[in-house]
């Protein structure tokens, strides 16, 4: 059986099973406890790793002292004086929250733009810690380890309660990289060292200092930042050399201050720390997405930000989404502002949806018995296509699937003229053209003449004929993202 070693002060589950073991050794000695006895008992159950470590055992007596667990009888003679209650996480939070306010609440995030892995809340914690850098930078890599280390437990608790039988459940992929991942750091802060609980901070940077150094550039052809991790080892040794010890901290308070309720009850206090962790918000409310579109408009307009910053917030959340944000903004945002708003919105999926058809149609006449991933931006009108789809078909038949996505789209309220104007907006803000330029990496003096012919010879070839002001309609886009690409750059160059 592996033994998990502990450090530092105890949490109150932890020590809930403590006041148990108490009240079981009281029952044994007939209700009255030597300093002694207790100390041979919490050595005996690992809870002292030695028995030189007498001081331990008293810091431990004035803590359940002081929360009225136990009280001391004569000196050097205890007894518990109520039986241990269950731990409630929740009174705890409440009373943070009670006393704070979202003074002592940080929220986090670990992610990208468009997704998290893991979000979570630090009960007790203060969201100013992050104008500390070097706070900052910890937290950023302690809340990423852990935001994937949860993400593991979440895959197993699925795979356990989808499988019929969990003792036979299969093991997810990510739990069994996060255990790989981990074995090397659990054992090095853990299991090693003279007392097996772990090296010294000091031992762990040497230690990493010569790992790195054996450390290939490429595995697999997989890169490793070698360079990045010695810049992190270096900053962790700069960062040793002026850290503190917190329990160095708080026993200079109690020299201080004195042995007081008053000390103990602002140590408690320090203590009470609550983290919270959770799966991304948009799986388990239905509401995240509009609360957080909202919070980014919201935001974006009190800051003075203009259209085109508003407009690349908008373009990846669904009709739906945009149109109750809409509403929720009537204060924030007068009516004129909000039709352009929305105007531009419909170019921009309507741009997406065409996007989408042109590349899939190039990509099969280009590579047509070639199958090839092709992965194109998904929206409320479309499946992803990939070229692995039609690999069974006709060049007619891919042609006659898209005739219909793009039939479908029109059925939804989207014009061909939104469409082909539309289009150059269809990879922005991050690109200012369509995918399919890119896709193919195809140069031409005259971009705007390339888009041209790319969507005309893919209308004909569904047997679509393009609208009269066809050309006009090209250059307008391109006028319009170029314009909407200024904009953008210059609400960036605020910050």
């Amino acid at each position: 059986m592996i033994e998990v070693k502990r450090r530092g002060r105890r949490s109150d589950l932890e020590e809930e099973i403590l006041l148990r073991k108490l009240s079981k050794l009281q029952e044994e000695k007939g209700g009255v406890l030597t300093f002694s006895e207790i100390h041979k008992m919490f050595v005996s159950e690992k809870i002292i790793s030695n028995t030189k470590y007498r001081g331990n055992t008293r810091r431990i007596l004035r803590r359940l002292m002081e929360k009225g667990y136990l009280e001391q009888m004569d000196r050097g003679k205890y007894r518990l004086k109520v039986s241990p209650k269950p731990f409630q996480v929740t009174e705890l939070i409440n009373e943070v929250r009670e006393k704070y306010g979202d003074s002592m609440i940080y929220e986090w995030r670990v992610g990208g733009h468009l997704w998290s892995l893991a979000e979570g809340v630090v009960f007790g914690l203060s969201p100013e810690i992050e104008d500390n850098p070097v706070y900052k930078l910890v937290l950023e890599v302690l809340l990423i380890r852990l935001a994937a280390i949860f993400d593991a437990i979440v895959q197993l608790s699925i795979a356990a309660r989808i499988s019929k039988d969990p003792k036979k459940a299969p093991i997810p992929r990510t739990a069994v990289r996060e255990f790989a991942l981990n074995t090397l750091p659990h054992f090095i802060g853990e299991r090693s060292g003279i007392d097996g609980d772990g090296l010294p901070a000091e031992d762990i940077i040497e230690l990493y200092k010569l790992v790195v150094k054996n450390l290939p550039k490429y595995i697999n052809v997989q890169p490793i930042q070698v360079d990045t991790i010695k810049e992190y080892i270096h900053i962790s040794e700069k960062m040793l050399k002026k850290s503190i010890d917190v329990s160095g901290m708080i026993e200079d308070m109690i020299i201080t201050s004195g042995e007081s309720k008053e000390t103990w009850r602002k140590i408690r206090e320090l203590e009470k720390i609550v983290l919270v962790m959770y799966p991304p918000r948009h799986l388990i409310d239905e509401k995240e997405e509009e609360r957080e579109l909202y919070e980014l408009l919201k935001m974006s307009i009190e800051e003075g930000n203009n259209n085109a910053t508003l407009l690349a917030h908008m373009k990846v959340y669904d009709e739906n989404v945009v149109g109750n944000v809409m509403k929720y903004l009537d204060s924030a945002i007068n009516k004129k502002r909000k039709i352009d708003l929305m105007s531009r919105y419909k170019l921009v999926r309507a741009g997406m949806i065409l996007g989408s058809v042109v590349t899939t149609y190039l990509s099969a006449k280009h590579e047509f018995r070639k199958p090839r991933h092709i992965t194109h931006e998904e929206d409320a009108f479309s499946e992803v296509i990939e070229i692995d789809d039609f690999a069974d078909n006709s060049m007619e038949d891919i042609v006659l699937k898209l005739r219909e996505e793009l039939n479908n789209a029109r059925r939804h309220g989207y014009t061909l003229e939104e469409m082909i104007k539309g289009i150059w907006l269809s990879a922005w803000p991050l690109n200012a053209v369509p995918r399919f330029v890119i896709l193919y990496h195809q140069t031409s003096e005259n971009t705007i003449e390339l888009v041209r012919e790319a969507v005309r010879e893919t209308l004909e070839a569904m047997n679509v004929r393009p609208p009269r002001n066809f050309d006009s309609l090209v250059r307008e886009g391109y006028k319009l993202v170029k314009e909407l690409d200024e904009l953008l750059k210059r609400d960036s160059q605020k910050y």
